[in-house]
């Protein structure tokens, strides 16, 4: 037995392995990830839904990690309640089992061809989503291919006696756990785990009672990555993690002390093959018996466990208890923009929608106050707009650098075109801002410095053209999260209007001015430079609307279902699950 072989053939399988599951799940997340938005928009109804909203979110992105580690985002961006992540990380036990049935298969004769064909269409193809689904086939192929290899590596192992009882000891619980757990922290992934379990299962080396063992500890394992996601965040975004370890330890507790009845269970329901004999017969049935095991244990410990949902929030909270509430966060410091989301591109751009909706909404705040500040504002309500025009750039800042990291993660051609979007509409905000913060109050100042009395000037027909220039905006900032071509198009359109409406005032201004002293030519100068700031800003809503067409809606949980998950973490720990 040629040792070093043996290790680099296991070595080079597991690397095989990873690298098809992080390119499986990376074509996944592109393909799946509108879909994830439907699917969280609607989760918060009952318990059962949010059950199968996390399994059917793990089979799309084929990683119950990256589910939790959403969970611990979403809890820590204040989009989702602690009791509403329960039932998703149950579900996404449930989900993870996909895999393990699919690596179960012996595909080996097909192997050939899913590589020589996922790797045509995910080099060739002229569309994105052919591209896509060919690197999930080239990913397959790549599973598949380093489970053959670990198969070929740990053959020999079959004749090598200190192996076979090595084996044999990890018949133990506790040894199997403490390995399992172990390896899978390590390498931050129960598939690769499980693929090793059901490459040694191939070759007839591991018993059945051996691999449930080792799957107890995968599930504990696990956990590691959701826990350290959380450090740095907010104690309700760790509480997450320790409801995801919780469940895990407690459907371990579940099914450690039967496992030898369980393993004869998971026999009975299992295929055999009772014509081959010894190793060989092992070889044949103990792959699809781990399998098996896999998805029993987590769905029978999802369906007892679900209905002690309520305590085991609550024992999470105890754990890490929630600390007083932060009252020195600024205006300038996101909410919403957390790097977990960068392993999910799709719902990373979601995250900036909502954060540039935040930022929106300061923006035109600014421009209400921008307007009587240019007017008649003091020197203290001019130091007032640019302070709070610091918070605003703060966050502007801050979007722009999320989305740079974005940029740089694995995503779509129609992400990257969206992005440049995202950049569009922050500049187009940053430039109403400009406006209002540099040309307003620099003009504001003038006023100051010269005492020239604007307000007399101020009538219906001023009144109207900024009311209107400022609805105007109002209406474009809600197509930042929703957005809506009708709405943006009444945006564009309301051009003529404006302009029609500047002139209106302007003469106006004109009219009620002799112009025969130096204070009515100044007067009517700085009330034409305002006007015409007005229609500036105009122009930057008007870009905003244009570009905004050509964004994704935000999908998140509604008012209702936020009342509703509400109602429903006070009742989780009754038997009867109540549907708001």
């Amino acid at each position: 037995m040629n040792l070093v072989y043996m290790l680099g053939m296991l070595a080079s399988g597991l690397a095989l392995f990873l690298f098809g599951l992080q390119l499986l799940t990376g074509a996944l997340k592109a393909i799946a990830g509108a879909r994830l938005q439907t699917v969280l928009g609607g989760l918060t109804a009952n318990r059962f839904r949010g059950l199968l909203a996390g399994a059917g979110i793990t089979a799309l992105l084929n990683s119950s990690t990256i589910t939790t580690v959403l969970m611990v985002g979403f809890v820590s961006a204040g989009l989702m309640t602690l009791g509403q992540t329960v039932p998703m990380i149950m579900g996404a036990n449930i989900g993870s089992t996909f895999t393990a049935q699919i690596i179960a298969f012996d595909v080996s004769a097909l192997t050939p061809f899913m590589l020589a064909g996922g790797f045509m269409f995910y080099a060739f193809a002229g569309k994105d989503l052919l591209r896509q689904l060919g690197a999930v086939v080239l990913g397959l192929g790549l599973l598949f291919l380093g489970i053959q290899f670990m198969g070929d590596a740990t053959r020999p192992l079959r004749t090598f006696q200190p192996f076979i009882d090595a084996m044999q000891n990890m018949k133990n619980p506790l040894l199997g756990i403490l390995v399992g757990a172990i390896f899978t922290a390590v390498v931050q992934s129960s598939a690769a785990t499980l693929g090793i379990i059901i490459a040694l299962a191939s070759q007839g080396l591991m018993p059945l009672e051996a691999g449930i063992a080792m799957i107890l500890g995968t599930n504990i394992g696990t956990c590691g990555t959701a826990l350290l996601a959380a450090i740095g965040k907010s104690a309700e975004a760790l509480q997450v993690g320790v409801v995801h370890l919780l469940f895990n330890v407690f459907g371990v507790l579940m099914l450690v002390f039967i496992i030898p009845q369980y393993a004869d269970f998971i026999r009975y329901i299992s295929p055999s093959a009772p014509e081959l004999e010894g190793v060989a017969r092992l070889a044949a049935e103990t792959p699809r018996q781990v399998a098996n095991a896999h998805t029993m244990f987590s769905v029978v410990s999802t369906l007892i466990l679900i209905w002690f949902a309520g305590p085991i929030a609550k024992l999470a909270q105890l754990i890490a208890p929630a600390a007083p509430p932060d009252d020195t966060k600024r205006a300038g410091d996101p909410i919403y923009l957390d790097d977990t989301f960068l392993v999910v591109p799709s719902m990373a751009q979601q995250r900036v929608q909502m954060e540039l909706t935040r930022l929106g909404k300061q923006v035109l705040d600014i421009v209400r106050k921008g307007a009587p500040v240019a007017v008649g504002g003091t020197i203290e309500d001019i130091a007032d707009l640019l302070e709070q025009n610091q918070e605003a750039d703060r966050l502007a800042t801050a979007i722009f650098l999320y989305i740079g990291r974005l940029s740089r993660t694995e995503h779509s051609e129609n992400q990257g075109r969206q992005l440049i979007d995202l950049t569009q509409v922050v500049s187009g905000l940053d430039g109403i801002r400009d406006v209002v913060t540099t040309n307003l109050t620099s003009l504001s100042q003038q006023r100051l410095t010269e005492g020239i009395d604007l307000a007399r000037l101020r009538d219906e027909n001023t009144v109207r053209f900024g009311d209107t220039v400022i609805g105007n905006l109002e209406q474009a900032m809600e197509t930042i999260g929703q957005p809506e071509a009708e709405k943006s198009a009444q945006v564009v359109a309301a051009k003529s209007e404006i302009e029609a409406l500047a002139v209106a005032a302007r003469n106006s201004i004109l009219e009620r001015l002799k112009l025969d002293d130096k204070s009515d030519v100044l007067s009517f100068r700085l009330a034409s430079d305002i006007i015409a700031q007005f229609r500036e800003v105009a122009h930057f809503t008007r870009m905003i609307a244009r570009t905004t067409q050509n964004l994704q809606p935000m999908v998140e949980p509604n008012e209702q279902d936020q009342n509703q998950n509400q109602n429903q973490n006070q009742d989780q720990d009754q038997d009867q699950d109540q549907a708001a």
